[in-house]
């Protein structure tokens, strides 16, 4: 069996990781295994960051395919994809760009961070996940956004904060002017069409009965017409091509 010679310091330091009675050979080896468990997610996740980078719009389509495919079994259901751009001719079906994307299903903007009140996102790479000390790729969350001196910012907080009483799981990671003004609800597992489900079954009822209750005019369910035209437009992009 080798023999390895170590400092006192580096023998004091191991001591620091020992657990009950390990050895030092066992303190070594367990964190060789933390080391290399941490790399084999890391290198998962920048091969998903390099391969959505290329095949983001494989994601997209993947995406309309599953909401549509909802539509069909719940006619009452709309979503609103991506309605104009550049990024629509390339098969960007939602607003995002290489590294999340956004899927509407209520209407009210928050236009002062231009974005909606309420979404269902999706990061795809790790670009923004970092400021959010997250580092699982993709992260898939329930976003609400309500800005200090946007529109109707006052009267839509008790809407806001009905959601994150109700479902809970909410984290503050925007402040603005002392206010909280974004909060993300993420969900644990790394399979988005996973998550967009339980989205669909289990949170959105929950959001719909809020909405319905406050009857808040600046946030409220999509206009079916609108909705269905700009679906239609994507169906029809999709078979031409």
């Amino acid at each position: 069996m080798p023999v390895i010679r170590i400092s006192d310091e580096l023998f004091s330091r191991l001591e620091a990781y020992a657990v009950g009675f390990d050895t030092p050979a066992a303190v070594i080896e367990r964190l060789l295994n933390e080391h290399e468990n941490k790399a084999d997610s890391e290198t998962n996740d920048e091969q998903f960051n390099n391969s959505s980078e290329n095949e983001v719009t494989v994601i997209h389509d993947e995406i309309f395919q599953f909401l549509l495919d909802y539509k069909e079994h719940n006619p009452d259901f709309y979503f609103m994809p991506r309605q104009k751009g550049k990024r629509l001719e390339d098969g960007y079906w939602f607003p995002g760009d290489e590294n999340y994307l956004v899927i509407g299903f209520y209407t009210g903007p928050d236009d002062f961070n231009k974005t909606p009140n309420i979404t269902f996102q999706i990061y795809l790479s790790n670009h923004y996940l970092r400021a959010l000390n997250r580092t699982q790729v993709p992260t898939c969350v329930i976003q609400l956004s309500n800005t200090p001196r946007s529109k109707g910012w006052v009267s839509k907080r008790p809407v806001i904060e009905k959601i994150i009483e109700k479902l809970g799981g909410f984290e503050v990671n925007r402040i603005t002017d002392g206010f909280d003004a974004r909060w993300n609800r993420y969900y644990d597992s790394k399979d988005y069409l996973k998550c967009l489900e339980e989205f669909l079954t289990k949170d959105k009822p929950v959001i719909d009965d809020i909405i319905r209750m406050e009857a808040n005019p600046e946030i409220g369910f999509l206009d079916k017409k609108k909705a269905d035209d700009k679906i239609n437009n994507i169906v029809n992009r999709r078979n031409s091509n």
